[in-house]
């Protein structure tokens, strides 16, 4: 092989060698976890609750040991056999002998409650929540003690961009974290940005906030606002470097790059 040649395949080798090993370093999540102290990692176990936000779905029923005690707090039952139903501001889901109105939230955070009328529920997590109405009803409109409780009917997430299964997904205990959506998505693709995710959130007013999001970084996993998804959140994926340049270049120039490494290597050959 002659000098010139030899050169020319070493500096080849060295260069796909290298750029092996920076595409691996772009890959894994949370890099180092494992050097994270676990006392810090305590500090953020369980501490996240989901918050009402504007259009979400509520169910919110309020129960005593004397029925007719709760009867005027919650919202009646829509036979299953209604077919002609006045349009209000809730839903219905349903049940065995009918369907359970819920609330949805309006863009001011309020909803319109029995006997309460317009509250302010926005911003609250389920246990605050549950407390409002059962401090408001409890002692001054009944003399049982009420049990209330929420649920969120709405809670999910959009993961769209660099993934395998591009999607709207829920969740039916209202916790999700932007592994477990990236996850039902079934995964980024290769060509995803995994130090780069964009994270579209709306507050509990109404208006969007954008946070990028490290999926590389392990101090991700100490942030729980980022690290727990709201409802509604929409997750990006934006393409790397090398899907966008990839994207330029269609068949001709496919077979074009694949008949000059042909003549390279044909070359190469004779030379030897």
């Amino acid at each position: 092989m002659k000098p010139i040649f030899r050169f020319y395949f070493t500096a080849i080798l060295m260069i796909l060698l290298a750029s092996s090993c920076t595409g691996y370093k772009k890959i894994p999540y949370i890099k180092d976890a494992a050097n994270l102290e676990q006392t810090e990692l305590a500090k953020t176990a369980l501490n996240y609750e989901a918050k009402v936000m504007p259009n979400d779905i509520l169910l919110i029923t309020v129960n005593t040991l004397t029925p007719e005690a709760a009867k005027d707090f919650n919202l009646p039952l829509i036979p299953q056999s209604s077919k002609n139903i006045t349009p209000t501001d809730v839903t219905s889901v349903t049940e065995t002998y009918g369907s359970l109105q819920n609330y949805i939230v309006d863009k001011d955070g309020c909803i319109n409650f029995p006997i309460l009328g317009k509250t302010k529920v926005g911003g609250l997590t389920k246990a605050q929540v549950e407390k409002l109405i059962h401090d408001a009803i409890y002692p001054a409109y009944t003399k049982e003690n009420p049990i209330v409780t929420m649920r969120f009917l709405n809670y999910r997430v959009t993961v769209l961009g660099e993934v395998n299964k591009p999607g709207i997904y829920t969740s039916e205990n209202a916790r999700m974290t932007i592994f477990d959506a990236l996850a039902s998505a079934e995964d980024l693709t290769i060509y995803g940005k995994r130090d780069k995710i964009l994270l579209v959130r709306l507050d509990q007013n109404g208006e969007k906030h954008i946070y990028p999001v490290n999926l590389q970084d392990r101090t991700l996993l100490l942030n729980n606002d980022l690290y727990y998804l709201q409802q509604n959140d929409m997750v990006y994926v934006e393409p790397n470097r090398t899907k966008g340049t990839n994207s330029q270049f269609g068949s001709f120039e496919g077979v074009a790059l694949s008949g000059i490494s042909l003549l390279i290597s044909i070359i190469y050959l004779i030379k030897k």
